[in-house]
């Protein structure tokens, strides 16, 4: 095999390494219990004006709707909980999060079909995804809590289109459910995971045999 046939294997196997723990990670925070922790620590249900059960009911129908394209409208009262901008950039942001799902699956299927036919193709491209993804969420995480509004806004700017993701907290209950109390705990802790899952992945694999 050519150097750069080599070079082309690994890169592929470290970015399926990559999609892997980015989608787990992203899995693991769409579960109910981490949303609920995270509603409760921010204060979402007060912000909202409601009892806590509800508010983690009316996430729990809008995590749903992000991952089987569903049309946001669970209501509040007798009138729908979002307007039809908020609605509009959840489905954007349901369609970012399955493909990044979707992605993590390939990378699974991908790291399984290596791991098949030469278990030291698997083994480096662990800690080459893992060496990329630590790197990059602790930088993440660093950036979160040092310029959390400008972070923000970049990561937003890079995959939706400009105002399409700006909503006004007195007004708009979208950001009154998910208040940037919440987001901001949401950045750090998943930015950890990943940096946690990373770490324990590298360890794992340069152990191994």
């Amino acid at each position: 095999m050519t150097p750069l046939r080599r070079l082309l294997r690994r890169s592929l196997l470290a970015v399926a390494a990559a999609a892997l723990t980015i989608g787990a990670t992203t899995a693991i925070f769409l579960t109910p219990p981490v949303v609920h922790l995270l509603l409760s620590v921010s204060g979402a249900s007060t912000v909202l004006g409601v009892e806590p059960q509800v508010a983690e009911a009316l996430s729990d129908a809008l995590v749903g709707d992000l991952l089987t394209d569903g049309a946001f409208d669970a209501p509040l009262g007798d009138l729908p909980l979002l307007s039809t901008g908020e609605r509009s950039h959840l489905a954007d942001v349901g369609a970012l999060l399955r493909a990044v799902l979707i992605a993590g699956l390939i990378g699974l299927v991908t790291l399984a079909f290596a791991r098949v036919r030469r278990r030291a193709w698997l083994r480096v491209a662990i800690r080459d995804g893992a060496a990329l993804i630590g790197g990059g969420s602790l930088l993440t995480a660093a950036a979160f809590t040092l310029a959390f509004d400008a972070t923000f806004s970049f990561f937003h700017g890079l995959f939706f289109a400009a105002g399409t993701w700006t909503f006004n907290p007195a007004t708009d209950r979208l950001v009154q459910l998910y208040p940037e109390t919440f987001w901001t705990l949401a950045a750090l802790l998943f930015c950890v995971t990943l940096a946690l899952l990373s770490i324990a992945a590298y360890r794992i694999a340069s152990r191994s045999r």
